[in-house]
């Protein structure tokens, strides 16, 4: 249900006809129908030109959610050690290559 109120929702935001979203995507105007009508789904090539199109992420096209809903909810909890290695683990190997760096070079 969520993805035929966003194609409606973000098409009429665009003010755009069914005919010129149609034209946009690449697909029939009937396609159109069907999809606001949920009597058929796009592909996946059409949800991608429909989220380039729309400018929004495929997950917020599809389920309805954004990233603007999830920092909402994030923004007010402090980020635990543990969310912080989760997010920046990569972090670790720069460090790691500098204190080695550091060592061989002032050793």
């Amino acid at each position: 249900m969520e993805l035929q109120s966003e194609i409606i929702k973000n098409r009429q935001r665009l003010k755009l006809s069914q005919a010129e979203l149609a034209k946009r995507v690449g697909v029939g105007e009937e396609n159109i129908k069907q999809w606001e009508q949920g009597g058929q789904s796009p592909s996946v090539e059409n949800l991608i030109d429909l989220s380039n199109l729309f400018e929004i992420s495929l997950d917020q096209l599809v389920r309805g959610k954004g990233q603007q809903e999830f920092n909402e909810v994030v923004a007010g909890q402090p980020m635990s050690v543990w969310d912080f290695l989760a997010r920046y683990w990569w972090l670790l190997f720069a460090l790691g290559g500098f204190i080695v760096w550091a060592l061989s070079r002032f050793s």
